[in-house]
């Protein structure tokens, strides 16, 4: 017998007239937003019922404390609760006490059966199993495997490529829709072989439009590294909450998913992405982002310079002045006009003086680490020499302890024998960490380079640099005006050069480079 009918039989023997029903599918009982406690309440303040009648309890509601206050609302309007199969009566004094035990009862079933589930899911998460795939990607239900999706992961090289040639998110959404590609939502109903509800045929949903937010969560998605990073956030339905979980909660599992973009390409975005919202860029509607907006500054009155697109007759060029001269005029501050071309020129030349200078490290570096090679394998033997005089130095100290038990009178001495071979012991493994530090360290420095030049090389065969690369070289160009011209003083964020460049009617007349190599 179903719950309906259980239901109507026991009103039909007790004399009760249904006038209506209400009920949730698929919905927690943990909680008192639901739709048919709405219609019930709506009943109730209607004065249109007396009684409600249940199954059992634990279908009005299973969180012991909200489903008594909504019994307590019940009383107050005079309406009784009538449970079926327990023959129990919130009129009846008697039945308060089972009332409390079977509330405990059902709140406990709710809460043990919500962490059972949760306990699962999070072992599956620590143990790399994929649930719900990215967008991108598919999980073939008879092999268990996940693949590329080639459609989904075009449109992920669109909007990452999108993203470093200087387009903002808003932007890119608004290629992504005019290009109509599929969104999260539609690629999902699409590999699930669903169709899209005829109501949407002439109605505009959000998740089935590409916006700024949709194409900023992706480019913040490792995922498409090749790393899976589960239990990202949690969210407790019993209790409504939802927060992002600490890395140190998180579970990594590198190289799992097969890769869509590169890592390095991946870096560049979220490094770009927070340069962006540090230096507050923003880009004109339906234009691109000016390449260095945010990395100049006058250097005479401190404010910020502003991009200004210059029509010509057959194309346009882009200049920046100071954004004081531009807002209040020449009686505050000058113009300190630069195009865009002759900043492209003075970066360019600094790479190339800049690549030479790395070279030369390089050759250095690489010198140290032929000359290291040879000794690898000493150090090696070193290494294991030093942790054997450590293993043996503690039997030592175990039969020195064993000999101070038995002869207390002489137990100062045998103190002295104890601490010398604990400084033993600490020089031992002081010697072990320099020995592998130096090895890691040479290593580490020989990867840098390589891929510091290989960006250098890359920026100058594409000809003209992307605002990506720019922000990844450029912590800040200030602009002094000068007698007859303007200098320029560039501070870079790795070991490039400084140099100082001067301007005259708007044409580089001079490029002093200093051979100073920075710090990084």
């Amino acid at each position: 017998m179903n719950q309906r009918s259980i239901i109507e039989s026991y009103a039909l023997s007790h004399g009760h007239t249904i006038v209506g029903e209400s009920c949730d599918d698929n919905i927690s009982g943990m909680h008192f937003d639901r739709d048919g406690i709405e219609q019930l309440t709506e009943a109730v303040d209607a004065g249109l019922i007396d009684a409600v009648i249940v199954k059992d309890l634990s279908r009005l509601g299973r969180h012991r404390t909200q489903t008594a206050l909504y019994i307590d609302y019940l009383r107050k309007n005079h309406v009784r609760v009538l449970s079926a199969t327990e023959n129990i009566d919130t009129f009846n004094e008697a039945d308060d006490l089972v009332i409390g035990f079977k509330g405990l009862m059902n709140d406990f079933y709710a809460r043990d059966g919500s962490r059972r589930v949760t306990t699962g899911y999070r072992q599956k998460q620590k143990a790399g199993i994929v649930i719900t795939p990215p967008f991108g990607y598919f999980k073939d239900k008879n092999t268990n495997q996940v693949e590329i999706v080639p459609e989904a992961a075009e449109t992920i090289h669109l909007i990452f490529a999108s993203y470093l040639s200087g387009m903002g998110l808003k932007a890119i959404a608004r290629l992504l829709n005019e290009e109509k590609r599929k969104t999260p939502a539609q690629m999902q109903m699409a590999l699930l072989g669903k169709r899209m509800p005829e109501r949407l045929e002439t109605e505009i949903k959000k998740k089935y439009l590409w916006d700024g937010t949709m194409v900023g969560r992706l480019l913040k998605d490792e995922a498409y590294t090749g790393t899976l990073i589960c239990h990202k956030s949690e969210r407790n339905k019993i209790n409504k909450t939802f927060r992002f979980t600490d890395a140190a909660e998180q579970f990594r599992h590198e190289n799992y998913l097969p890769p869509i973009i590169t890592r390095e390409m991946w870096e560049q975005v979220q490094e770009l992405m927070n340069m962006r919202k540090k230096d507050n860029v923003r880009a004109g509607e339906g234009q691109t982002i000016h390449r260095y907006s945010g990395l100049i500054a006058c250097g005479d009155c401190g404010r910020a310079f502003i991009g200004k697109r210059i029509k010509l007759k057959n194309s346009q060029r882009v200049e920046y002045v100071c954004s004081t001269h531009h807002r209040f005029g020449e009686e505050h501050c000058s113009a300190h006009t630069l195009r865009e071309e002759y900043l492209d020129e003075i970066i360019r030349a600094e790479l190339i003086s800049t690549k030479t200078q790395y070279q030369r490290i390089w050759d250095s570096m690489q010198d140290t680490i032929d000359r290291w090679t040879p000794k690898a394998t000493n150090t090696l033997s070193q290494l294991k020499k030093l942790r054997q005089q450590i293993e043996a130095t503690e039997e030592e100290m175990e039969d020195i302890l064993m000999e101070r038990i038995r002869d207390k009178a002489n137990a100062q001495r045998y103190d002295r024998m104890i601490a010398r071979r604990e400084e033993q012991i600490a020089q031992a493994k002081k010697k072990i960490a320099e020995l592998e530090n130096l090895g890691q360290t040479i290593r580490s420095r020989q990867a840098k380079l390589k891929k510091d030049i290989s960006l250098i090389d890359q920026i100058l065969a594409d000809g003209q640099m992307t605002e990506a690369h720019l922000r990844l070289l450029i912590e800040k160009i200030l602009v002094y005006e000068t007698e007859g011209g303007l200098r320029l003083e560039i501070k870079v964020k790795a070991p490039f050069q400084n140099h100082t460049d001067t301007y005259e009617n708007g044409e580089l007349t001079n490029s002093e480079l200093e051979e100073i190599i920075k710090a990084g």
